[in-house]
């Protein structure tokens, strides 16, 4: 019996370990089967890891990406005006920004894989909808008049170089050979030299001779054909009092666009008017003639003819040539002159034709774009080849015009700094809010495509710019800056 009651529990325990044993080998093999693979995701849409990604206003920008082993695809809350729809079937994510979403956004995605394993991506956005923003700065590029059409390089307001930006905006590009650009409004009036045709005939595809856009998005809202404004003789520069009085000056002299009517107007008296930026202050545009009877011509919109406002007949330096003009921020103006082997800086006043002269050392270039100079104050700014000086113009009445000689500060050569940049290639420009001085420069007129744009402090460094972007420019026709307050009351 005891015998029996042994083998009776020896098999027991066998069944009770086999038992045992089964249970333990089948959670084993089903804990195996339920590791899930490790998800995978990855963006297809190539990405700058160092750059944003520009969005255009109200326009889809398509994000997409490979995914694997992946349950589920979440995007972050975006700022108001933003917008992000995923379609997990077509594994792709839809951007979109509305034009007053706020610049900037951060988008995270998130893949969630099969169990709680998660992978994420983070994108920076940028609408580009900032192009007002006082703090940024265009250059605008005439481009090759042989083989391609202008341009416009914009940077941001923390240094980041936005080339193209009116193509990117609007998928067609600015007219042959740009000139100028005038603020108005909520608009920004960029003129062409040719059009869509060249000098020798050449055809170009492109928005035409003067392109209207929005000042806050680059999207073009009107054109003018090189057809439609072909009573212009190669214009050049352009300046705006409001939607009917464009002024336009090309090589017959200044004429009034009626934009609304697309109607072109003669400005009497401006016959011969200079290739030089306009100066428009106090609801109206100033230019002037050169020459020994030299003369700042005004406009304003109460008729289309032009009034001259003679410069002193007397002057300690003469004028037999007005090199250029810009606005002062007292109202008056800043005119620079030559005459007699002697280069003056002056301050004219308007009303009551009062004119102190400063003698400078050198005769600066006006370039194609007609910008000799630029002020900041009472600091004045030119150049002679590639060296850049500086006049702090003292309007003490007592002192002589050669007081200037002394005021004068030879800054820098920029060829010192860089190799490349062997001349300067249309004038200076000064920004209005950071008052950085800001250069152009090429390595020469068959290497234009080697050039920089430099930005410099002169009060803290004139050897170290506080910023310098290389190869963005296309024979760049000047620098512009959003005013700082845009608005039409004059």
């Amino acid at each position: 019996m005891r015998k029996i009651k042994f083998m009776k529990t020896n098999i027991l325990w066998g069944i009770l370990l086999l038992t045992v044993s089964l249970f333990v080998g089948s959670c084993s093999k089903d804990s195996k089967e339920t590791i899930a693979p490790a998800p995978e995701f990855e963006l297809v849409t190539e990405m700058d890891g160092t750059n944003p990604l520009f969005v255009s206003p109200d326009q889809v920008f398509k994000i997409e990406y490979n995914a694997k082993n992946i349950k589920s695809v979440t995007t972050s809350t975006l700022p108001e005006g933003w917008t992000a729809e995923i379609d997990e079937s077509g594994k792709y994510i839809n951007v979109k920004a509305t034009a007053n979403a706020v610049s900037k956004a951060k988008l995270t995605i998130t893949a969630t894989g099969e169990d709680t394993q998660k992978v994420s991506k983070e994108v920076t956005l940028c609408c580009l909808n900032f192009f007002d923003d006082v703090n940024g700065t265009f250059v605008l590029n005439e481009g090759n008049m042989t083989t391609e059409n202008g341009s416009l390089t914009y940077i941001t307001a923390d240094g980041y170089v936005f080339d193209d930006a009116y193509k990117t905006v609007n998928g067609s590009e600015l007219g042959n050979v740009a000139q100028d650009m005038a603020f108005y409004g909520d608009k920004i009036y960029i003129i062409t030299q040719n059009g869509d045709e060249n000098a020798v005939g050449k055809k170009f595809e492109n928005d035409g001779m003067l392109i209207v856009v929005n000042a806050k998005t680059l999207k073009k809202e009107m054109a003018f054909s090189k057809q439609e404004l072909s009573e212009l003789d190669w214009p050049t520069h352009i300046a705006v009092l409001d939607e009917e009085h464009v002024y336009i000056r090309d090589n017959k002299g200044i004429h009034r666009l009626d934009t609304k009517t697309k109607k072109l107007t003669t400005v009497e008296g401006t016959s011969g008017a200079p290739k030089s930026q306009f100066v428009t202050m106090n609801g109206k545009v100033y230019t002037y003639k050169t020459g020994a009877l030299g003369c700042i011509l005004e406009i304003s919109s109460d008729k289309d003819s032009a009034t001259k406002i003679n410069f002193p007949y007397r002057t300690e330096i003469s004028i037999t040539q007005v090199l250029g003009i810009q606005a002062a921020e007292d109202g008056n103006i800043w005119v620079m002159t030559f005459g007699f082997g002697k280069t003056a800086v002056s301050k004219f006043n308007l009303e009551t034709k009062k004119m102190i002269q400063r003698q400078i050392s050198v005769k600066p270039s006006a370039g194609s774009s007609g910008v000799a100079f630029a002020a900041n104050g009472t600091d004045v700014y030119y150049a002679d080849g590639t060296t850049i000086y500086r006049l702090k113009f003292n309007a003490d009445e007592s002192l002589k015009a050669s007081s200037g000689l002394d005021a004068e500060t030879n800054l820098v050569d920029i060829s010192t700094l860089d190799d490349n940049a062997g001349l300067l290639y249309n004038g200076l420009g000064i920004h209005p809010v950071t008052k950085y001085v800001y250069i152009n420069s090429i390595k020469a007129y068959p290497l234009f495509t080697q050039n920089q744009i430099w930005a410099f402090n002169f009060d803290k460094s004139a050897e170290t710019p506080v910023a310098k972007y290389e190869n963005y420019t296309n024979f760049p026709a000047g620098f512009f800056f959003a005013p700082k307050k845009i608005n039409t009351n004059f």
